[in-house]
């Protein structure tokens, strides 16, 4: 019983979509329109991205090529900076989550052996902030993008160009931040081992690329299925294993919350109305409350306007903690890591959402207007 408890409650998100889903089933009994309700194009590439970074992950591709960069830095403002761009930057083409499941261990590794964990805080928050901000610019780098990529059909021109100006105001933003870090000297001392299996990081990086035709529409889904799970199944079955399958599984219970929503008349008059005249900042305030994968998920059921849903959704990722699932991937990261340091509890998870919160909320302040101003230019 206490596994189960625990269960649930380190996947809250995941409890919580369960939960709104069954409710709403009270309201929508179980009929043949429930398979309408499900994108299976935005299902199979997120199972498929999952299955093909654990392949990655298993090989420890990321943490090897950070670990060459890492080095290169000589001082804890340089180091801290790679750590955030290199999250960044993993998030356009690895998603935001599986680019903190990815770096988070690697910061704690790097600042512990350089005795810098009093920036382990600091850390982790710009690195889930960065994996939010710098998977904005890509259909692949936030679940959220993934699914208004797929549900509305937009090209990949007209994503980019949505998409652009948040983006660079965010990328000034987290510089801006990462320059008051002090510039104190830095000594790396690390003997892993950097030896990488070479014939798997290209089968793994053809296997991803696949993933990619998927998302861009140029392959269907069921070949690239077919493909990647009998490649995955010869090089690693083990991968299958680490698949974190609550978040697929996540989708499916937003998926039939926002359908049977959409099906309630009631539901249905109100949202149409006001979410039509107030997309952004409906969809902002909604991610505060649902977090912004169900929200894309249930007010894309009621507008057309899914320009100011797509930009809303992602810098909402600036808002509480849950606002986000990467919100709540870091903050487990940060608690893991506290207790194996044995942090007081000056410096333990209230010390990291007070944190979390103040940077959120200035950047929140800064990025939102602008980001909304910028629509009005397209």
């Amino acid at each position: 019983m206490k596994k189960v408890l625990g269960f649930f409650k380190t996947n809250f998100i995941f409890t919580v979509a369960m939960i709104i889903a069954l409710i709403s089933c009270i309201f929508v009994p179980f009929d043949k329109e429930y398979l309408g309700y499900f994108e299976l194009n935005t299902l199979s590439c997120i199972f498929l991205l999952l299955l093909v970074i654990a392949g990655f992950s298993n090989i420890q591709f990321f943490e090897k090529v950070a670990r060459i960069i890492v080095k290169r830095f000589k001082n804890t403002r340089s180091i801290i900076m790679c750590l955030i761009f290199i999250t960044y930057i993993s998030a356009i083409v690895n998603a935001n989550d599986m680019s903190l499941l990815t770096f988070l261990p690697l910061a704690y590794i790097v600042l512990k052996y350089t005795n810098n964990l009093k920036y382990l805080a600091f850390t982790f928050i710009m690195q889930n902030i960065a994996s939010n901000l710098g998977g904005m610019i890509a259909p692949i780098g936030n679940p959220q993008n993934l699914y208004i990529f797929s549900f509305y059909e937009i090209s990949l021109l007209e994503f980019l160009k949505i998409m652009a100006i948040p983006t660079l105001i965010a990328l000034v933003l987290i510089i801006i931040v990462c320059m008051f870090v002090k510039k104190d000297p830095l000594v790396y001392d690390d003997n892993v081992s950097n030896q990488l299996n070479v014939p798997k990081a290209i089968i793994y990086g053809v296997l991803f690329l696949i993933t990619l035709l998927v998302v861009l529409r140029v392959i269907p889904w069921w070949i690239a299925m077919i493909v990647i799970v009998i490649a995955m199944a010869i090089c690693d079955p083990k991968c299958f294993l680490m698949v974190d399958y609550t978040i697929p599984l996540t989708f499916v219970a937003f998926f039939i919350f926002s359908g049977n929503m959409s099906r309630i008349p009631g539901v249905i008059g109100l949202m149409e109305k006001f979410v039509n005249e107030h997309t952004f900042i409906t969809a902002y305030i909604s991610c505060q409350f649902i977090s912004n994968v169900p929200t894309a998920v249930l007010l894309s059921k009621f507008t057309g306007n899914y320009s100011h849903l797509l930009v809303s959704v992602n810098v909402a990722s600036l808002g509480i903690i849950f606002s986000s699932l990467s919100g709540v991937i870091a903050l487990k990261e940060y608690i893991k890591a506290s207790k194996k340091e044995n942090f007081d509890k000056k410096h333990g998870a209230w010390y990291y959402i007070g944190m979390d919160t103040l940077f959120n909320v200035v950047g929140a302040i800064i990025l939102v207007p602008l980001s909304y101003l910028s629509l009005l230019l397209l």
